[in-house]
């Protein structure tokens, strides 16, 4: 075979593969957010959540802000009651019935409640709406 042909053929088939090597084309997964939600705790601090999820649905999750301003993300997990979401590493976001409990793990590496019964603080009216 001549030389020019050789490579030819070689650049064909270098060409051919990298073709069959690409990855198939990839799909956008986009979140949807909902608002901040404040909620404060009977000592009076301030917790922010945002709920949120995949666009197809395919996982819920809470964005939570604690008082000292660390946040978090956190997946919903299975729950006999309300919505829990946990890493189940630190901490645990579990809303049942209107409140809010909160749990992170101890030094022993134990859950325990940190803030219980935290309550969604109301939203003030705005300018021009009337209040109850």
């Amino acid at each position: 075979m001549a030389p020019g042909i050789a490579v030819a053929a070689c650049i064909l088939y270098a060409v051919l593969l990298a073709g069959c090597a690409t990855s198939p084309r990839q799909s956008q997964v986009t979140a949807h957010l909902g608002p901040p939600v404040p909620y404060r705790s009977s000592s009076g601090e301030t917790f922010v959540a945002r709920y949120g999820s995949l666009a197809d649905g395919s996982l819920h999750f809470v964005k939570v802000q604690m008082p000292g301003g660390r946040e978090y993300t956190l997946p919903q997990v299975v729950s006999a009651s309300g919505a829990r979401y946990t890493d189940e590493r630190e901490l645990v976001w579990w809303t049942h019935q209107g409140t809010v409990r909160v749990e992170m793990r101890n030094a022993e590496g134990n859950w325990e409640t940190r803030y219980s019964e935290l309550r969604e603080v109301p939203a003030k009216p705005s300018r021009g709406e009337a209040s109850d």
